[in-house]
Order: C-alpha cells, then structure tokens, then sequence
C-alpha cells in the first residue's frame, strides 16, 4: 500500500495542500497580505488539481485500479481542505479591516489589486505547468501498475510451465515403469512355459527309463 501512495501523484498534493495550510494557520499574524495571497492562491490551485485527479478517476476507476471508498475519502478530504481555506480567508479578511484606515485601506486596495493582477497574468501559466506534471504522474503511476501486474502473471504462467513439466515427467516415469513390469511380465511367463515344458520332458523320460527297466531288468541287476 504505502509503494502504491507513492507513486499516485494525489497523496503528494495532498501532503503539499497539508502543510500549506498549517504553515499559514501558525504564520498567519507574521505573514504580510501579500504572502497570505500567494500562498492561498497556490493553495487554491492544488486543490483544483485534486479535483481534477478524482475526476479522472471517476471517469474510469478500472483503469486506476481505485475503489469507490477510497475516491469518497478523497473528496471529504478536498472539501476539508476548502473549508479551512475559507476559514483563513475570513480571519485574514478580519485582519486587514481592523487593521487599515483612510488611506491605508485605499492602499491596501491597491496593493491587493495589483497583487491579483500578476497572480492571474501567471496564473494559466502555472495551472497548465501543474496540470502536465499530474498527467505525467498518472501515465507513470498506470505503467507502473502495469508493469507490475505484467511480472505477476509472468511468474504465474512460469509456475504452471514448471508444473505441467514436473506432470510429464510424472507420467513419462510411471509409463516406463508399467513398460518394465509387462517386459517382466513376460519373461516370467516364459520361464514358466520352459518349466512346465522340461518337467513334461523329464516326466516323458522318467516314463521311458521305467518302461525299460521292466522289459530288461537283468541289466539293471548287480
């Protein structure tokens, strides 16, 4: 599992919009608005690329191999996340009017315009940077998975090569065996036939010695 978060380019976005938050929530009375702005408008982005990711999974969760549960914890987590965005937005909101008066608040105005501008002129740049770098992370991510679902059957269909040839084996043996026992068999039978038949013939002897022995028994008297 943890090989598998790593290489799904969601868990480190989610790391990254983690730590943004709480770097922001613990800094938040240092941090300039200028700072606030930025760091909430990256934010902002990385979020809209999960939600990109989640999508592209709903579209085809077969392909990514992800479960229904896992995609809803993904999108608790996303919106988690926009309710502490929101939550620091107002107390950031909150600052700003009790801290600037007159002109400073026309300044401050400025200011955040003008930020807003060069953050918007970069802004399609960026997104299109980050949104290249999450596809290249999900072909990577999929040939991955690929791979390593392709080295498993490998080593299954090898398995069952080793199998079917240790059966051969098996049966190529027990063939040559049964091959023996009917050679042996038959040899068996053989001396068997060659024993009755030179026990027929020492009976016919035996027979022909007594015939003569009564004919002429003077010849066999001392």
């Amino acid at each position: 599992m943890a090989s598998t978060q790593a290489a799904d380019p969601f868990f480190s976005l989610k790391a990254e919009v983690e730590a943004a938050i709480n770097d922001i929530v613990e800094g938040l009375p240092q941090l300039t608005p200028r700072e606030v702005t930025e760091a909430m408008e990256r934010i902002k982005w990385d979020i809209e690329m999960m939600e990109d990711s989640i999508d592209r999974v709903m579209s085809n969760p077969s392909k990514f191999g992800i479960s229904g549960d896992e995609i809803e914890r993904r999108r608790i987590f996303v919106n988690s996340m926009k309710s502490k965005l929101s939550s620091i937005q107002s107390k950031d909101s909150e600052r700003k009017s009790a801290n600037v008066t007159g002109n400073g608040i026309a300044n401050s105005r400025s200011t955040a315009s003008d930020q807003r501008e060069a953050l918007l002129g970069n802004r399609d740049q960026e997104k299109a940077k980050q949104q290249a770098a999450l596809e290249e992370d999900n072909e990577n991510f999929i040939e991955n998975e690929n791979l390593r679902r392709a080295l498993i059957m490998r080593e299954q269909d090898e398995s069952l090569d080793d199998l079917s040839l240790a059966v051969t084996r098996i049966g190529q043996m027990g063939l040559t065996i049964h091959h023996e026992l009917k050679e042996q068999e038959s040899l068996i039978d053989d001396l068997h036939e060659r024993t009755d038949y030179s026990v027929n013939n020492m009976s016919d002897v035996n027979k022909l010695v007594s015939q003569h022995v009564r004919k002429c028994p003077m010849f066999f008297e001392y």
